[in-house]
């Protein structure tokens, strides 16, 4: 369906993640420092490809905005979503089937030799 709950859902602290098709989006609220050094409310938005969680999703793949938590950001938000699935719709109807392939996992850390 492409959208997102209204303000005040965000304003109490709630995530909320969706699909349409293969691609994944969520959005978290939190806080952010301004210019002026005092916090601003935020909602970070993100997109990232199916099967898997964005966890398990090459870095690579991954979309982010941040936006204000206001009306005109959340309204930016919901554009911005509508946007990515617009510009390229067969992208996100065909991904692989979890069956066929294998979680992103972060490589091993290389220990110094000295």
């Amino acid at each position: 369906m492409l959208d997102l709950p209204r303000l005040l859902y965000f304003q109490n602290k709630n995530t909320y993640s969706a699909n349409q098709a293969e691609m994944r989006y969520r959005a978290i609220p939190g806080k952010q420092k301004a210019e002026d050094g005092s916090d601003q409310a935020v909602l970070t938005v993100e997109i990232w490809p199916g099967p898997w969680t964005i966890e398990y999703t090459d870095p690579a793949l991954r979309q982010k905005q941040v936006y204000p938590l206001t009306e005109e950001g959340l309204q930016a938000a919901r554009d911005w979503i509508r946007a990515t699935w617009e510009a390229d719709p067969d992208q996100w109807a065909s991904a692989p089937s979890i069956l066929d392939c294998e979680p992103w996992t972060e490589p091993p850390k290389e220990e110094n030799e000295e």
